[in-house]
């Protein structure tokens, strides 16, 4: 798996639904009969890669809404994207 960086962009895979349920996205692929739920600031990272986008402007987006450090914002960032691709949930273009 290519290692995720602030420069790695980022697209969401194709194949997948969502709805929103309570507080959480509620997700299911399609392909593989699959279900993930997404709580809030998951949900939104999710929401911010509608179309591809920087792993550095995923974080700063969340910078502006969140108190939380940049370091510590971009490694949460980090650790869920690669989770995010391991299970084939998004692409990665370096």
């Amino acid at each position: 798996m290519p290692t995720i960086t602030l420069n790695t962009q980022v697209a969401r895979a194709d194949g997948f639904s969502t709805a929103p349920v309570d507080n959480e996205l509620m997700m299911l692929n399609v392909e593989q009969g699959k279900y993930y739920s997404l709580d809030p600031i998951a949900a939104e990272i999710w929401n911010l890669l509608e179309k591809p986008a920087l792993v550095g402007e995923v974080v700063i987006q969340l910078q502006k809404k969140y108190k939380v450090s940049p370091g510590q914002c971009q490694a949460d960032v980090v650790e869920f994207l690669e989770k995010l691709s391991s299970y084939g949930m998004i692409v990665l273009k370096a």
